[in-house]
């Protein structure tokens, strides 16, 4: 496929949303290009290889349920496999710092999730792969937007310095928050989204991931779900993550490090943590786990901006209107999952997301 040089619309960020608004807008015809201030794509979704068979897992958003049509329907067009999460079992909760744990049923037919076969990041990697070559540009963190008489102009700090360009639109599609810390808007959009913007949570950058493997599944062998409840260890909830070649591994959401935080800062210390605690859930078995990965989302620049997250939502956000509405005669569309109209946050509300900013743009 061609390069492109000069896009009619550009599409910033490389997450779900904005490689489903480049992809719509590609297919339709429209010159597009993305700007992604990460070496990679996929945004807060990053399935990355752990272990020594180098097993894909979650270290950032990872599951789907049965109401998200959106993100069963992408997956399936893509060829993409999902993944029915593991849940039956007994699950662990941990109360108190080497104290006993206490074993209780885990509901036998929870709500149905899933997640992707290869981490949540294949979903990004086969929607890339259909954009033309050099679409997608790598280090480019986006710093002002202008509005001028015949479009937009967007400039980018790049690895090769500032880099400024012209176009007729952009999708921004990165959190509201981070847009309004760390761009340059002229002129500034109206009030009501600006209110929006500064009070939307970002899903994510409140919190980090675990991940480890082991050389066998143990915790199903003792009917264990895989599952932690815990209100003292590094992480407060581990989940099952076995592949479907059965390949053994945990995921968890974990406290972010710091000096009052459960989960110690030094990276080797960190490690000791995350195994004391599988070990005090899970025995000794747990004790010899073949690789381990962690993330701190609070520290993401690309996610989190300089004067840090909301609070730890305990819902997902109400949908924002102001946040749906384009600015700047309808050049400039916000198109983050946490702006969409249903299910903002989560991965269907990405796609769905990207896909109103691409139809109002075609």
């Amino acid at each position: 496929m061609a390069s492109v040089e000069s896009p009619t619309v550009l599409v910033v960020g490389a997450g779900l949303a904005g490689l489903v608004a480049a992809t719509e807008l590609d297919t339709a015809g429209v010159s597009v290009q993305v700007w992604e201030a990460r070496d990679r794509i996929g945004g807060r979704c990053w399935s990355v290889p752990v272990g020594p068979d180098a097993v894909r897992l979650d270290l950032g958003a990872a599951w789907h349920w049965s109401e998200h049509e959106r993100v069963k329907d992408l997956a399936e067009c893509l060829g993409v496999e999902r993944v029915r999460q593991h849940e039956p079992g007994i699950a662990v909760r941990e109360t108190t710092v080497g104290g006993s744990t206490e074993q209780f049923e885990w509901p036998e037919t929870p709500p149905p999730s899933w997640r992707f076969a290869e981490g949540a990041q294949a979903l990004h990697e086969a929607l890339a792969a259909t954009l033309p070559d050099d679409a997608i540009q790598f280090n480019h963190r986006l710093t002002a937007l202008h509005r001028t008489d015949p479009g937009m102009r967007a400039a980018a700090q790049t690895s090769d310095g500032e880099r400024t360009v012209d176009v007729e639109a952009v999708v921004l599609a990165v959190p509201p928050r981070l847009a309004l810390y760390t761009v340059r808007f002229r002129p500034p959009p109206p009030p009501p989204t600006l209110d929006a913007m500064r009070s939307m949570p970002t899903w994510m950058s409140h919190t980090g991931k675990a991940a480890v493997t082991y050389d066998r599944p143990f915790w199903r062998e003792k009917g264990l779900a895989g599952r932690v409840k815990s209100e003292v260890g590094p992480v407060h909830d581990w989940h099952d993550a076995v592949t479907l070649d059965g390949k053994a591994a945990l995921v968890g959401f974990m406290n972010p490090p710091g000096p009052a935080s459960p989960t110690p800062l030094n990276p080797e210390e960190q490690e000791t943590a995350l195994v004391r605690q599988l070990v005090h859930c899970f025995g000794q078995e747990a004790a010899n786990p073949t690789g381990i990965a962690t993330c701190d989302w609070t520290q993401e620049a690309a996610t989190t901006p300089p004067v840090g997250s909301l609070s730890d939502p305990d819902a997902p956000p109400d949908p924002a209107p102001a946040l749906q509405e384009p600015l700047w005669d309808g050049r400039l569309h916000l198109a983050a999952a946490e702006t969409a109209a249903d299910h903002p946050g989560y991965l269907d509300g990405a796609i769905e997301a990207g896909c109103r900013a691409a139809s109002a743009l075609t």
